[in-house]
């Protein structure tokens, strides 16, 4: 699918997870990021699943200089040992961005979005509420996106020691987005090391807020792709 806006095209891949039939939250990632499934991160790396993470890292790979290929497989195995709690807090989306800054450095970013149960409140107050909640971590923005209200806080976090004695502060960047029916949030998450390229981070997430719908935004020659249920199956040979 190719949109265009001014003189630019974009192209766009569509994932087989757009076309499932119990989707309820679409979106688009930006070039330079990597989809990795958290049920494969899981799984044995001599199985099928695990056999596409690996041709994922390799991939990625391809794309981090020698010298820093270590560094990133230590963070690779750190996200890997945090999946299973990741899933556990209603991580549904990781993905791995690799960025070329401008003095030549790869910097590397991770993506998630989560999904969490909330009270039913209106709309932009169940945003604000939940990006307040979040402690030490500064306002950015209360925004009106094409889904509806969006709050976005920004902090930076100190690692741990242990993690890297060169680099102990992380920057991270979220924006919470009601569901319409005020009873589910989507939280998009974006963490770097890279702390000094904070402004071309907070772009890159804020781009990928603004792509995110609740409905689906496929053609409709695209979303006849997607499986009816078993009601509509059965509604459809009862009475065509």
């Amino acid at each position: 699918m190719t949109t265009r806006t001014g003189k630019t095209d974009y192209a766009y891949v569509i994932d087989d997870s757009a076309l499932e039939r119990g989707c309820d939250l679409w979106f688009a990632i930006p070039p330079g990021f990597s989809e990795v499934s958290l049920g494969d991160l899981l799984s044995p790396p001599d199985s099928e699943k695990g056999q596409r993470v690996v041709e994922a890292v390799n991939a990625i790979l391809t794309l981090v200089p020698t010298e820093s290929r270590d560094d990133f497989l230590t963070q690779l195995a750190s996200a890997r040992e945090l999946a299973m709690l990741m899933v556990k807090e209603g991580v549904v989306h990781l993905s791995i961005g690799t960025h070329q800054a401008d003095d030549g450095r790869v910097l590397e970013s991770f993506l998630t979005i989560t999904q969490k149960e909330v009270p039913f409140s209106p709309l932009k107050l169940a945003a604000v509420q939940a990006a307040t909640k979040r402690r030490n971590a500064a306002p950015v923005a209360v925004a009106d996106l094409s889904c509806g209200p969006a709050a976005f806080v920004e902090a930076e976090v100190e690692l741990p020691a242990a993690v890297d004695p060169q680099q102990r502060w992380m920057y991270e960047i979220t924006a919470y987005l009601p569901y319409p029916g005020g009873r589910k949030l989507a939280v998009l998450t974006l963490t770097t090391t890279a702390v000094e390229a904070r402004e071309h981070y907070r772009d890159i997430h804020r781009a990928i807020a603004e792509t995110v719908s609740f409905d689906n935004p496929l053609p409709e020659e695209i979303k006849e792709r997607i499986p009816e249920s078993d009601v509509a199956a059965s509604v459809r040979a009862v009475f065509g």
